[in-house]
């Protein structure tokens, strides 16, 4: 008998754009940053970010037709393994044949990872951009709590509130950033939970790292190695043009915690609420299930860590590795220093007058 002739793999309709219309939108997401470069766009083959996720999940359902023209703006431009439980990208969609928009996080949520999730999604304000749209930012760092005095903290944070040159707590971008400036709306130092405490801070505006160099401070005066007006003497840069060095906060425990817009319907709006208020996420059914399942892996995975480091310390580990030496804290305003801005800006003004090119006498010729 005869076999069957094998069946043709039907071919993949090219999809008419020319047909297509858009309308521009504002999606607000979460996402666990572990896994991921950022969330700014890199190439993806060299380091993983959000936003190549992104981009991969709104092209595989033909909602952009590319990254270049979908007019795309973010708005919190997160770091390496920082989360977000409420970040906002606008971008332009493509409609249904009626005009009106699909369901996006649904569609969207289908194909993005687990750790990625779309919340929300509705048409952005006319002339709306996710950056310069935005009102305020506000994080929440979470640390291990391990007796640290949280009143002191709070004294130190306080300092913080208001505008400030915050050159000594950020990485200087003197490439893309002159000023230095920043206005904090509000700070908060408070328990979380068993184990946890938490350091929330609303802001304009943020620097490169600013968030993770002031809990940094913020700790050390906490475990009694600074005092609280180490933060006003940082802030003075007339009397202290150069940061001293000290080591970033740990970024797994910075959290994006939400933005403010005007006119979008699931975004906080002003005023801000105060730091560490816990009515600025939205809910969403959609992102739950992910998320919670990651909660318990995690709760599990502490557990675990736990048991293997009582086991470290308890009776029998004499023979295994020694304890280091607690090193001795040098205050920070006795340590070495960074260069300072001016220093900085002086460097990178003669790299491109080195990298400029060299004209003869007579023009082009050489």
């Amino acid at each position: 008998m005869d076999s069957e002739p094998p069946k043709k793999k039907r071919q993949a309709r090219e999809f008419d754009w020319s047909k297509a219309s858009f309308s521009h939108f504002v999606l607000k997401l979460a996402y666990v940053g572990t896994n991921y470069h950022g969330l700014a766009w890199q190439e993806p083959q060299i380091c993983p970010t959000v936003e190549a996720a992104l981009f991969e999940a709104l092209l595989k359902t033909r909602l952009i037709q590319d990254r270049q023209s979908c007019n795309f703006s973010r708005c919190g431009r997160t770091d390496k393994g920082v989360h977000a439980a409420g970040n906002y990208i606008a971008l332009n969609l493509r409609l249904k044949p009626d005009g009106e928009g699909f369901d996006y996080p649904s569609i969207l949520n289908g194909v993005l990872p687990p750790d990625i999730r779309i919340l929300a999604a509705a048409r952005a304000p006319e002339g709306f951009d996710a950056r310069f749209s935005c009102l305020y930012r506000a994080y929440q760092y979470y640390f291990p709590y391990a007796g640290e005095d949280l009143e002191r903290m709070q004294e130190a944070a306080s300092h913080f509130v208001g505008e400030h040159d915050f050159r000594n707590f950020c990485k200087m971008d003197v490439e893309n950033i002159s000023n230095f400036r920043r206005r904090v709306l509000s700070v908060s130092v408070r328990h979380f939970e068993e184990g946890v405490a938490e350091f929330a801070v609303t802001g304009v505006a943020f620097l490169w790292h600013q968030v993770r160099c002031m809990a940094a401070v913020l700790l050390l005066v906490g475990k009694g190695l600074e005092g609280p007006e180490l933060v006003s003497a940082l802030l003075d840069v007339e009397r202290r043009p150069r940061k001293p060095l000290y080591d970033l906060a740990d970024e797994s425990g910075l959290v994006l915690r939400d933005c403010g817009f005007h006119e979008v319907p699931f975004a906080p709006s002003w005023p801000p609420p105060n730091a560490g208020s816990p009515g600025l996420s939205v809910p969403c059914s959609s992102a739950e299930d992910p998320f919670r399942a990651m909660l318990e892996r995690h709760r599990r995975l502490g557990a675990v860590m736990r048991c293997l480091a009582e086991g470290a310390e308890g009776p029998g580990a004499e023979g295994g590795a020694k304890v280091a030496k607690a090193k001795r804290h040098v205050p920070l305003l006795e340590r070495s220093l960074c260069p300072s801005l001016e220093e900085k800006q002086q460097a990178l003004e003669a790299k491109r007058r080195r990298q400029a090119p060299v004209e003869s006498a007579e023009g082009d010729e050489r």
